[in-house]
């Protein structure tokens, strides 16, 4: 009888702890609610380093021309970048990966960083916005699904609020143009990768109140992302641009300008017409739940 009372008091004692560490990771009301706002902090994620003959990115050269007209525009939270390669130059926070880290590596690596300086309580559980190019796109995705999965090496939740990716090969790249060689991370942006086939269709939230809105953008003259492929999946707001001044690296430079392109909240789609810059469309995705 003493055993059983034992065994008993053992087992009650372990659903116990487990649920006081369930309450302890769980955000609950902790979590911030969305809003209209031009205060949060916004984090630039570049794309792969295609060239052979480079190794890394400078993080202020790729994001110049983004970060000013986000200031220019009176953005009032801090503007940051995170960079992934050992060798990238001026980003503010750079996790020493190369061509050959996987991207899920590279996720878990930009989660956790999000974690630690931002979502966690003891850094005020802030909210934060990202805008990410080509790959980068695929780092924040994945970032976002395996936190919210609970996967091994991420953290417990992520606050993001928003998130505009330009020209991410969201249903992969079979272009040769933008990754011809062996790299793993090309290999992950293969379609119907291993890496690729694991993330849902729909874009992942955060523990946001509110969860995580999404606008995809995508050009027909790419040239490396196919139209579809920059938006493939499904998220609130899709951008479209055909336009031959809107190519793959040119999208995070043009920031000024009207471009011919149309614009899906959600599941309808507008006209061909002229709408802003993918910079000054990614800042107001950013800034408030419609793009339109």
């Amino acid at each position: 009888m003493q055993g059983l009372l034992r065994r008993l008091t053992l087992f009650l004692s372990a659903v116990l702890a487990l649920a006081v560490t369930m309450l302890t990771v769980t955000p609950a009301s902790a979590a911030p609610s969305r809003s209209t706002t031009n205060t949060n902090t916004v984090i630039f994620v570049h794309g792969i380093q295609g060239d052979p003959t480079k190794s890394g990115h400078d993080c202020r050269a790729t994001w110049s021309a983004a970060r000013n007209h986000f200031a220019d525009k009176g953005w009032r939270g801090s503007l940051l970048t995170f960079g992934y390669y050992k060798a990238n130059t001026n980003c503010s926070h750079e996790f020493p990966g190369n061509k050959d880290t996987p991207i899920r590596v590279v996720a878990q690596a930009f989660a956790n960083y999000v974690y630690d300086n931002f979502s966690k309580p003891s850094k005020g559980s802030k909210k934060i916005d990202v805008v990410a190019h080509s790959m980068g796109g695929l780092v924040v995705r994945a970032a976002l699904h395996y936190t919210k999965i609970h996967a091994a090496g991420f953290p417990d939740y992520l606050y993001i609020e928003d998130v505009a990716t330009l020209a991410t090969p969201h249903g992969g790249s079979t272009n040769d143009g933008l990754c011809r060689f062996v790299w793993q991370q090309c290999k992950d942006m293969r379609p119907s990768s291993a890496f690729l086939d694991s993330l849902p269709s729909t874009m992942p939230n955060s523990a946001m109140s509110g969860g995580t809105d999404w606008t995809t953008m995508s050009a027909f003259h790419d040239g490396y992302v196919s139209e579809s492929s920059g938006i493939a999946g499904t998220a609130e707001h899709e951008i479209q641009y055909n336009d031959s001044r809107v190519g793959h690296v040119s999208f995070p430079k043009l920031a000024t300008g009207t471009y011919n392109s149309r614009i899906k909240n959600n599941s309808t789609w507008t006209s061909w017409n002229r709408y802003a810059a993918p910079v000054e469309m990614a800042r107001i995705a950013v800034y408030r739940p419609s793009t339109a």
